[in-house]
């Protein structure tokens, strides 16, 4: 359901807070829906919703989810012929594979040490009035305001937004689902 709600709103949580950051005021739908979203899910645990314990997994389901990755990383360096690539648009545009590489890995250190997450962010600061996890949604947003100002990237409005549709109801809806998921 997160993934479904995401390709309505046609990008994640973080990618709300950069086309935020970039002027997208479309996104701005897609916040007030997340956030209406996490407050539903926040009256489902007030209610007592839980999805049950949790049961430990084999080592060997522990393994698989990293081991697919280093196939499709031999795959992507050694066979690149075998994977289908954009040729045109914003899925075609790629950073050099050791730098997208180090930057994802080191980007993935600190968002896990951090404990980085917007949804948990939003959530904490309606259920509890704890706004720590919050404050690495918001520096996102402010870095890459920034960043757009600095670099002339940033565009304000409605129409013409990279990879982004206008429809509001949509975009809200999309992000509901998501923030409640």
């Amino acid at each position: 359901f997160v993934m479904i709600g995401a390709l309505m709103f046609l990008g994640c949580p973080l990618r709300m807070f950069l086309r935020l950051g970039a002027g997208d005021l479309n996104a701005v739908f897609g916040l007030v829906g997340f956030i209406i979203g996490i407050v539903i899910g926040v009256f489902f645990l007030n209610k007592n919703f839980s999805l049950s314990r949790a049961y430990p997994q084999s080592k060997q389901e522990g393994v698989l989810p990293p081991l697919v990755m280093v196939v499709f990383f031999i795959l992507l360096v050694a066979f690149p012929a075998v994977l289908a690539f954009s040729e045109k648009g914003p899925g075609s545009m790629r950073a050099p594979i050791a730098l997208a590489l180090a930057i994802g890995l080191v980007g993935g250190a600190l968002a896990q040490r951090s404990r980085l997450c917007t949804v948990g962010g939003i959530r904490d600061a309606v259920m509890l009035k704890d706004f720590h996890l919050l404050t690495g949604s918001i520096a996102i947003l402010v870095a890459v305001l920034i960043g757009t100002l600095v670099t002339g990237q940033f565009k304000l409005g409605l129409a013409g937004q990279a990879v982004a549709h206008t429809d509001g109801l949509w975009n809200a809806l999309g992000m509901a689902l998501v923030g409640w998921a």
